[in-house]
């Protein structure tokens, strides 16, 4: 399994930003990192990857990050390797799992099944909705007018601020829309109501590992945007199922089932829509500088005893 967020045009993106890039490949492995900066110096920040075959290019690539980070004067690195990566094959060469980065599961349905069994896995109030969106004057359709995304960051900055989440500013999303949307690397979604956006949806369509990730949607605050997201959900997987997109990923759900928290609500909402659990290796940290990386851990370690 690949990860976007390792992809060549997210890599292009992030060099658009300003980013300052490391970056390795080898015989199955490959990764890029940003080099980062907080209050002990540099540290650097895989994210999604190393992308790795096994455990043995794992560790290949992880040698290449370190040696590549401490070039650069980092003393930490953070790296996330998705699947067929497990944490039991990064713990032997990372120092902690840390926690707060990337959801640590997602939710994915295979697209290879025909679409009447792709369909005949949603929820049986997923699919009525669907089949009755028309009747209700509810239309979806894929887009890449300025206007229409410029509708959309306004939509998902008054979710921000109702919801108290921080939002990117104007400049990361014009240069999102820039070098990803007109570029083909995102795909924008509208849905509309008797004419009147409620919905716009982001995607990332992958085109190497054939998957389309659900990255962000702005909607209306208000009952009838709930009512018209289900549907547009379910339109966009068809989409993705009849452009030839192998995997549609709902992009996270909670990190468990056993204990409810505020991320259960919105795992419950996507497994209406089928697919399969995948879980993730998770967040790790390796020390890079292990003198300065020890000290650093101790002058958090203080920090939190001093709030405490």
């Amino acid at each position: 399994m690949s990860d976007f967020y390792q992809s060549a045009a997210w890599q292009r993106f992030q060099r658009e930003l300003g980013a300052r890039l490391i970056s390795g490949e080898g015989e199955g492995w490959r990764y890029f990192a940003r080099v980062q900066r907080d209050a002990f110096g540099p540290y650097v920040y895989a994210p999604g990857g190393p992308v790795a075959d096994d455990p043995r290019a794992l560790a290949e690539a992880v040698d290449h990050l370190k040696r590549e980070a401490k070039a650069e004067g980092a003393y930490r690195a953070i790296v996330e390797p998705p699947p067929p990566i497990t944490a039991a094959d990064v713990e032997p060469l990372a120092e902690r799992r840390v926690r707060g980065f990337r959801h640590s599961r997602t939710q994915a349905i295979d697209l290879t099944r025909p679409w009447d069994e792709v369909f005949a896995d949603l929820s049986t109030s997923r699919r009525k909705q669907f089949r009755g969106a028309e009747k209700r004057g509810m239309t979806f359709e894929r887009s890449t007018s300025r206007e229409d995304f410029d509708v959309f960051v306004e939509l998902y900055h008054g979710q921000g601020e109702a919801a108290g989440f921080e939002v990117r500013d104007a400049d990361y999303f014009g240069r999102f829309y820039e070098e990803l949307v007109l570029k083909d690397a995102a795909s924008m979604f509208v849905a509309r109501q008797h004419g009147e956006i409620e919905v716009v949806g982001i995607t990332i369509d992958d085109e190497a590992s054939k998957t389309r990730y659900y990255l962000y949607v702005g909607r209306q605050l208000g009952n009838n945007s709930l009512q018209i997201s289900s549907p547009f959900i379910t339109w966009m997987i068809r989409d993705a199922h009849e452009r030839g997109f192998r995997v549609f990923d709902l992009f996270g759900i909670s990190d468990c089932d056993e204990v409810e928290d505020e991320t259960t609500g919105y795992t419950v909402f996507k497994r209406t829509f089928g697919g399969e659990t995948v879980p993730f290796a998770g967040t790790w940290e390796i020390a890079v500088s292990p003198l300065k990386y020890r000290a650093w851990r101790a002058a958090q370690a203080a920090k939190r005893a001093v709030r405490g």
